[in-house]
């Protein structure tokens, strides 16, 4: 090992990285004929099988798949979390902050479409050993103030105070732009504090997929949702490594799409994202993932002697989910083999 004290923590992740799914596990799940053959192969040929012991295979979809290999996920971000301290150990607790994140936003959505937020608890993933939300009190309250009462001691209550009201039209897209702010502001604030030396190949990749966000999120906030230019400066991220504040000021002020593209196709690294103008909307968001596979693989085999290895498995068992439940999905929609490996992050050449 690269560093005697991440060796115990690398073996560790090397030995749940060789349980992943291989090749032929990928090309066995495509070929299955259904969602059930799917579901089969994986409670009979992989490492997912406990977690998904009580997916019934006749009923399965989407988020009865997902949902209990999320699980499995923070479990095993739980266990890395023993093999660790310090700004190390509080970089690895941001995976579990977005969890934390994505069951507010569950639970957010539900207060404004005035659902039972009790009947929501099966589809809510975070640590219980690690969160610092109150969950079993939030599934109890009745409403909008009450919800808010509840996270009055965390940072949570601050981003969410000043919204009265949460409604479908107009409260739930800043809300849930301002957590994603948040997230991104914390995993900045501890990038900044990680080792610059031992950590430069995982910051540089982190970096990197802020810089795409960005690029994505002006792209689609230009041309969809008409954004003006203090609504796509508000909701930027920050701590990208090639673009910086300055450039994303000037592509938030750019009046058209063509010029918008261009200077966007200027960062040579991620003109990938627009090189196929007629797919760019259908594929951007699997071209930046796919990007990121790599990037994380290649972290992953690195000889670092920093947490890369670590967040690059982390990262690469969220694209496996990810794919096995697009996988799931293409069989509902009865899509072919060639189909289904174009909405894939893991390439087959």
């Amino acid at each position: 090992m690269a560093n005697s004290k991440h060796s115990c923590v690398d073996t560790k992740v090397m030995a749940m990285k060789s349980r992943m799914l291989t090749k032929l596990d990928y090309q066995a799940l495509i070929r299955e004929p259904d969602v059930a053959g799917v579901l089969s192969y994986l409670k009979s040929e992989t490492y997912y099988a406990p977690f998904l012991k009580d997916v019934d295979t006749l009923q399965v979809h989407r988020q009865a798949v997902e949902i209990p290999l999320n699980r499995m996920k923070i479990q095993q971000i739980e266990k890395i979390l023993h093999y660790l301290s310090g700004m190390e150990k509080g970089f690895i607790k941001t995976f579990l902050i977005r969890a934390d994140i994505e069951a507010l936003r569950i639970l957010i959505r539900g207060m404004a479409r005035g659902e039972n937020l009790e009947s929501l608890a099966p589809l809510l993933v975070y640590s219980k050993e690690y969160t610092n939300i109150d969950f079993e009190h939030l599934l109890k309250a009745g409403d909008w103030e009450s919800f808010k009462k509840v996270l009055v001691h965390t940072e949570y209550f601050r981003i969410l105070e000043i919204y009265k009201t949460v409604s479908i039209d107009e409260d739930l897209f800043p809300i849930e732009k301002s957590l994603e702010r948040y997230y991104y502001d914390k995993l900045k604030w501890y990038l900044d504090r990680l080792d610059q030396r031992e950590n430069k190949a995982l910051i540089t990749t982190m970096r990197k997929g802020i810089d795409l966000l960005n690029l994505i999120w002006l792209y689609r906030g230009k041309k969809f949702y008409n954004l003006s230019r203090e609504e796509l400066l508000a909701y930027s991220l920050r701590g990208g490594l090639r673009i910086k504040m300055e450039g994303i000021q000037k592509m938030a002020e750019v009046k058209d799409m063509d010029t918008l593209l261009q200077m966007m196709e200027s960062y040579d690294e991620y003109k990938f994202l627009f090189n196929h103008r007629k797919t760019i909307d259908l594929y951007m968001e699997r071209r930046r993932e796919r990007f990121l596979y790599f990037a994380f693989l290649n972290l992953f085999h690195k000889n670092d002697s920093g947490i890369g290895k670590v967040v690059a498995f982390i990262r690469l068992t969220e694209f496996e989910i990810e794919d096995v439940t697009s996988i799931i999905e293409s069989k509902r929609y009865r899509m072919s083999i060639e189909e289904t490996e174009k909405f894939l992050i893991r390439y087959f050449d």
